[in-house]
């Protein structure tokens, strides 16, 4: 008797469906079920790992479901990571344990430099920094492995690279940054100089992106080099040096400022901006964790580049594609699209959310990623400059521009009772909640209280410590919807009424969008444990 076949687990049957895309040259593709299993398969990483190691050649033989075991290793690395985020301690004691298991099976041989490389790269792309256990491991295996070590002659190596990045500084720079990811500091930053000092234009041209690098002291080590190659720079350099230089925190400016007036001494011209422009704008609502999506179209010749830009607070994410077709293009829009909904908008509101979104980085010491750059270049040039949205500010011309006949006191308190009801928020409403350790620890020491009872208590103690927090996402959220045609009639002055509530003060419990949000908060924490 044929002994039964063993049923494919979740992460199987996703990576096969992953690897089958990928083999047709088409994105993974995204469902409600791949949604579900990442959110709720934490753990699955070692899976995933297992999956990856187990296929990737050298020693498997079927690359193409390896990498989409890798797929799903970051996005589950990503999920996990936004827990941390939100200061949850299992969360972070997962990461600690993955890292920790990978390299102790690395140092057995059971895991080689080439996989090691892997895992840096998908704990680059979801933002986890590589622990010094892992980072341990993986210096062992470059220096155990002279194919994988940095050479001492950086050009000799440097004309593969570039090659297998299309000759694309931003694509060299990215590939460095993710591999090397789990490399110690010091090394990463002596690359950085190396590649300033190595008397080549691609290598100096590389160095100049380092200055968006996530270290300081690898950003510190390259301005160093550069200062002493300043006169080498190309035209093109200077003008990323000055375009970048205030989007580096205030203490690191005055390291760019010594290479731009070492460049302008010897005498390099700063390069034009080249032809570029914005095709349509379009960008998402503002969701519960104040994170917003912009997608750029613009002009490449006969065809179109898409550009997408992620703001979480700061600037998240950036990156530019490849020039496609304007049919390509519609199906990667559609392919990357977001619950959330979105809207056409204009250059200027493109350019005051990103000025936000880079002071909000220069307060809290980061710098933007490096694709922040690259999607400049291809607009045809901008002039980013951090400048926080003046929140009463903003919030009294908004007040101003709501309709007479809606700011009388009993007007006012109806849209404050009903702010639950606003048919244009619904979408965005399955976002805004609260979801973090500490609100989940008191609610869960007080569910037997009733269910009416806790939502006032939350309003009145933990939500209402944070209506800064929701005021503003109401106000971002009342100044996009600006944006829509006034035709479209969107509740943006009732969002500003509700807005103007929050921030004024108001008994969080009078206003019906904020008791939906606790209502909401409970549901969630409910269904996670």
């Amino acid at each position: 008797m044929n002994k039964a076949r063993e049923k494919p687990s979740a992460t199987d049957r996703h990576a096969k469906k992953i690897a089958a895309a990928i083999a047709n040259g088409r994105p993974p593709p995204f469902s409600p079920d791949l949604d579900q299993y990442l959110e709720e398969s934490p753990y699955e990483i070692f899976s995933a790992f297992d999956g990856a190691a187990q296929h990737m050649p050298p020693k498997g033989k079927e690359e193409a479901l390896a990498f989409g075991y890798l797929f799903l290793l970051q996005a589950l690395l990503e999920r996990i990571r936004y827990r941390t985020d939100r200061g949850y301690a299992d969360a972070v004691e997962l990461i600690a344990r993955f890292q920790a298991d990978v390299a102790a099976r690395a140092e057995v041989g059971e895991v080689d430099g080439y996989m090691l490389d892997y895992v840096s790269g998908a704990l680059h792309q979801a933002k986890i920094p590589t622990l010094p256990q892992l980072s341990a491991a993986s210096a062992k295996h470059c220096r155990d492995d002279e194919s994988r070590s940095i050479p001492a002659d950086i050009g000799a190596a440097l004309d593969g690279l570039l090659q297998a990045c299309g000759n694309d500084p931003f694509g060299l720079v990215g590939s460095l940054a993710e591999f090397g990811h789990s490399m110690p500091e010091d090394a990463r930053a002596s690359l950085a100089s190396g590649l300033a000092l190595s008397g080549r234009p691609e290598a100096r041209e590389a160095a100049v992106l380092f200055l968006l690098d996530s270290s300081p002291a690898v950003r510190n080590a390259a301005a160093g080099a550069l200062a002493q190659a300043a006169s080498s720079l190309s035209p093109v350099d200077l003008r990323r040096l000055i375009a970048m230089r205030n989007w580096r925190p205030e203490n690191e400016r005055a390291d760019v400022d010594v290479v731009i007036r070492n460049a302008r001494s010897a005498g390099v011209a700063c390069a034009r901006w080249e032809t570029g422009g914005t095709e349509a704008i379009l960008a998402s609502g503002i969701d519960g964790a104040s994170t917003q999506a912009f997608l750029l179209i613009s002009p490449a010749g006969r065809r179109r580049r898409i550009s997408s830009i992620l703001t979480k607070g700061a600037i998240a994410d950036a990156w530019s594609g490849e020039p496609e077709t304007r049919r390509r293009i519609e199906a990667a829009i559609a392919a990357a699209g977001t619950d959330l909904p979105t809207i056409d908008v204009s250059r200027c509101y493109l350019d005051r959310m990103l000025s936000h979104g880079l002071a909000l980085a220069i307060d809290q010491g980061v710098v933007p990623p490096l694709g922040l750059l690259q999607v400049a270049e291809t607009i045809g040039g901008v002039d980013w400059q951090p400048a926080r949205i003046d929140f009463h500010k903003a919030l009294a011309e908004l007040v101003e521009a709501v309709p007479e006949d809606m700011s009388d006191p009993a007007t006012i308190v109806e849209v404050l009772q009903r702010s639950d009801e606003l048919a244009d928020i619904e979408a965005l409403e399955e976002s805004w909640f609260e979801d973090d350790s500490q609100i989940a620890e008191i609610a869960a020491g007080r569910y037997g209280r009733g269910r009416a009872k806790l939502v006032a208590y939350l309003l009145q103690s933990v939500v209402a410590r944070r209506r800064d927090k929701w005021a503003d996402v109401f106000l971002r959220t009342a100044l996009w919807m600006r944006e829509a045609p006034p035709e479209a009639d969107l509740c943006w002055p009732e969002l500003t009424l509700v807005t103007k509530a929050i921030a004024g003060g108001r008994d969080l419990t009078e206003i019906g969008l904020m008791r939906a949000i606790a209502e909401r908060t409970i549901a969630v924490l409910a269904s996670a444990g």
